[in-house]
């Protein structure tokens, strides 16, 4: 068999990637909110640092808030090669089962904003559906944080030009802080779960399955 052609049986068709991604969202959505309405026991109220209270809440930073959880899914798109998207699982199911260890074992909460009057009926909707959607418990670890860093991991792996550029998302970050999603101390913690699952899945460092000098697995170190 040819190298090319080696290569191009590694690769998933986009059709494959996209039931994964939807299947693993799926499922890690329904965990997430069954977890986040039943706490195991009353939720820990989180202390305000004094970060939190510099960077403050912003009722338009839910639309770039919105965009952060939007844009895991088509960067997880990117992933072409089995090998890469396997060990984007791994770390995923990893760093996420830390966050809901923690959450199982040490339920947490925050204090919501109440809705200004005044917004317009775009963003006063987004709201609404926020917080429809999403009770303010499971704080610690942040999963807005640990997704995005493991997929953009991963996606620099599958993509080694792309090492320029895909820290952009992490701009967004801080909206889960100007949003009273999240405090500082989430972040962190998300952040931390991440590193921990894409260290153990091998993709620190890690090249593109059919580069030159790539073993079998896909995310061999330099």
């Amino acid at each position: 068999m040819t190298d090319d052609a080696s290569a191009a049986e590694a690769e998933l068709a986009v059709r494959h990637r996209l039931l994964a991604v939807v299947a693993v969202v799926c499922l890690n959505t329904a965990l997430y909110l069954l977890i986040n309405a039943h706490p195991t026991r009353p939720p820990t109220l989180l202390p305000v640092t004094a970060l939190d209270q510099a960077v403050g809440w912003h009722a338009w930073t839910i639309w770039p808030y919105w965009l952060l959880l939007c844009v895991n899914p088509f960067l997880a798109l990117g992933l072409r090669s089995k090998a890469v998207l396997w060990a984007a699982f791994k770390a995923y199911a990893l760093a996420m089962g830390l966050n809901m260890l923690v959450w199982l074992a040490w339920p947490t909460r925050i204090v919501r904003h109440a809705l200004p009057d005044g917004l317009d009926g775009a963003t006063r909707w987004a709201w609404e559906l926020l917080y429809a959607l999403d009770e303010p418990y499971t704080c610690f670890p942040s999963g807005h944080i640990t997704i995005p860093v493991v997929v953009m991991i991963a996606f620099a792996a599958q993509h080694p030009a792309s090492r320029r550029w895909i820290w952009l998302p992490a701009l967004l970050f801080p909206t889960i802080m100007t949003t009273g999603q999240h405090y500082a101390i989430d972040m962190l913690g998300g952040a931390a779960t991440a590193l921990a699952g894409t260290w153990w899945a091998g993709l620190w460092g890690a090249r593109r399955a059919d580069a030159p000098g790539a073993v079998a697995t896909g995310v061999s170190r330099p």
